[in-house]
């Protein structure tokens, strides 16, 4: 859609019985429409997530932004998740700062069957929630506003690229990669 600049979906599967995924959608610049980021590390025993929808202006101040993409869909996502075994703060701190108020993040112990499918439930809940919000969508007409938010998207994006990697894959996976492949995966992830 002409709304959308980019939508990033990966995974990796590692030889030490580790998985990853990936999913991003950044909006087009004309647009209101947060970020959609969702991080997945699956091991035998564990699962560790993110999933959240991004604003891309400053919620606290701005009132109509935070009523239309964050309070409206607060119950559909964080009050229903905040339960999940395992859920806990994001770990990453600068990570954290990027995140909105209904950012899901959990540890999620695969102690019994079905904690598996418990633990993506955010993941499918969020993207429905966000694809939702794509046709209502209308180009942001105040000036004003298209700066802040063509301004914080960047600083968003440049936050990510420098970080989401190095914070979300562990030293040894980084390695693995190489340098190359975390360049290309952050150029096709945001």
């Amino acid at each position: 859609t002409e709304k959308i600049e980019k939508i990033g979906l990966g995974s990796l599967a590692l030889s030490e019985g580790v998985s990853y995924g990936f999913c991003t959608v950044i909006p087009q610049e004309d647009y209101d429409l947060p970020l959609f980021l969702s991080r997945w590390e699956e091991r035998e025993k564990e699962i560790i997530f993110l999933v959240d929808i991004i604003p891309t202006v400053d919620s606290l101040v701005d009132e109509e932004y935070r009523k239309k993409y964050i309070e409206s869909i607060q119950k559909q996502l964080w009050d229903k998740f905040v339960s999940l075994p395992g859920i806990c703060p994001e770990e990453s701190d600068v990570i954290r700062s990027l995140c909105s108020i209904i950012y899901t993040a959990a540890r999620v112990p695969i102690e019994k069957d079905g904690m598996r499918l418990a633990a993506l439930a955010p993941h499918t809940n969020y993207l429905k929630e966000y694809s939702a919000f794509v046709p209502d969508a209308r180009p942001v007409e105040n000036e004003a506003k298209k700066q802040e938010i063509q301004k914080k998207k960047a600083a968003l994006r440049k936050t990510l690229r420098e970080n989401f990697f190095k914070e979300m894959l562990q030293d040894s996976t980084r390695q693995a990669l190489g340098e190359s492949t975390l360049a290309l995966m952050t150029t096709l992830f945001f």
